[in-house]
């Protein structure tokens, strides 16, 4: 057998060329757009459908070099992808982030790319402009406001127009809303949200607010309020809310938060000593007579919202654990709690009875896992945890994200001093692990905990 013959006889067959187009065209979606322009040169049956493909386009992912082999005219990825997109055939665009086209001069193109966009099936939109001078950022186009197909909106530095269609024609089907850096008045904010009726997920970064902000959604599941210079925040008339996050940031405000009515809150944090008050139907947590700690101002209520709070994150300075009891006796339902421990340098007296003198909070019949974030052994950590293990009957599992050297004598001490022996609930399981991070940012809650810290433990 020639060795022709025998080459044509090993070759393994294109099982991938076999796939119907439509497969083919899916796949190629998932891919950068110069990853997908690349397959052109595979044979003549891949030459063309790449083209076919509706865009996902990132002009941050375009490199200088790239252009010459992909567009063979372009110097530079802005006026590739405005090329791409304008000149493109009408081809759909389903994602779209452009961070290049943020100076004043270059509005005008971006204005054209985003509309053409818009009138194009675009269901993802990422804009990030450099934080400029009010009347120097950009506006976005009316042709955008109006866009049924739009899903996913991030804004970074841009702005509003201040003439705004009347609802119901403002983002009819977005479904997730993620402002960076973004200054918006109430009224305007309210016009939004109101012509936003498929609204799930509304994010605020450093969010520049002068006065009372007010959020009123009835499609929305989640918030989450970081950052922001607002002085006071009211959530009110959102009656599938299911997900509060909170983070005062290192703004100067002390924020007041007041959540009106949510009967579906399942998920709620940072409680803070740092804002200046936070209200939870009648139920008042108040920092004003001490900036550390708050105190709670009223008798807490029998309220749906209390109760269907699972999950709840603490932020604290070191030695926090008096606010603790009236904390948790307000949710009884809890199944997870959160802490995150914030280093002070103030000095403070715990009171290391209090743990002694308190009886067993309802919530503890449900309280499934427990997470301490800067655990170091001190006195206060080791009162609140030996409590929580000893009439914890429901407890599974207590994970210390430990900032000291995790050494067998530094885990023999723990668990001897946290009584381990007396746990209430022999399923109860003790887990040590090395805290790398000192963030405190809210993501350290909302990624770390629930992906990285899970993906640990089952490994």
């Amino acid at each position: 057998m020639s060795s022709s013959k025998r080459s044509k006889a090993t070759e393994a067959p294109d099982l991938l060329s076999a796939l119907p187009d439509e497969l083919l065209s899916s796949i190629l979606s998932l891919v950068p757009v110069k990853d997908a322009a690349r397959t052109s040169v595979l044979s003549s049956h891949w030459r063309h459908l790449w083209t076919e493909v509706p865009l996902r386009l990132d002009d941050a992912s375009i490199e200088p070099d790239e252009l010459t082999l992909l567009f063979n005219k372009f110097e530079w990825s802005r006026k590739a992808v405005s090329t791409i997109i304008l000149d493109s055939r009408q081809r759909p665009i389903e994602a779209l982030s452009l961070s290049r086209f943020n100076r004043p001069p270059l509005h005008p193109t971006m204005d054209r790319i985003v509309a053409s966009a818009a009138q194009r099936g675009l269901r993802e939109l990422t804009l990030i402009s450099e934080i400029q001078p009010c009347e120097n950022r950009y506006r976005l186009p009316l042709p955008l406001l109006r866009c049924k197909s739009l899903h996913y909106l991030s804004l970074c530095g841009c702005q509003f127009s201040r003439v705004m269609p009347m609802p119901p024609s403002v983002f009819p089907n977005l479904k997730e809303l993620r402002l960076t850096a973004v200054t918006l008045h109430n009224d305007l904010l309210q016009a939004l949200l109101s012509s936003c009726r498929s609204l799930q997920t509304l994010h605020f970064t450093t969010f520049q607010a002068r006065h009372l902000i007010s959020i009123s959604s009835p499609s929305l599941r989640k918030l989450v309020w970081n950052h922001s210079t607002a002085p006071e925040l009211i959530i009110k008339d959102v009656p599938n809310l299911e997900s509060l996050m909170l983070d005062e940031g290192t703004t100067s405000v002390c924020p007041v938060v007041k959540v009106l009515d949510a009967p579906k809150l399942q998920q709620l944090g940072f409680i803070s000593a740092y804002f200046g008050a936070l209200q939870l139907g009648r139920m008042v947590f108040d920092s004003q007579i001490d900036p550390r700690i708050p105190k709670i101002e009223a008798s807490p209520c029998q309220l749906k919202m209390l109760s269907s709070v699972k999950t709840l994150a603490i932020k604290m300075e070191l030695d926090f654990d008096d606010t603790i009891p009236g904390l948790l006796s307000s949710f009884p339902c809890l199944e997870t709690l959160d802490i995150l421990k914030v280093e002070s340098n103030d000095e403070y007296d715990s009171d290391s009875d209090i743990w002694d003198e308190k009886n067993s909070l309802s919530c503890l019949d449900h309280l499934k896992t427990v997470t301490m974030k800067g655990f170091s052994g001190d006195q206060s950590d080791v009162e609140l945890l030996k409590y929580l293990v000893v009439c914890g009957k429901a407890l599974r599992r207590i994970t210390l994200l430990c900032s000291e050297s995790i050494t067998e004598k530094f885990v023999e001490i723990q668990r001897r001093e946290l009584c381990i022996e007396r746990r209430a609930s022999s399923d109860l399981e003790l887990v040590f692990l090395s805290d790398t991070e000192s963030n405190g940012h809210l993501w350290v809650w909302n990624e770390f905990h629930n992906s990285s810290l899970d993906s640990m433990m089952e490994s």
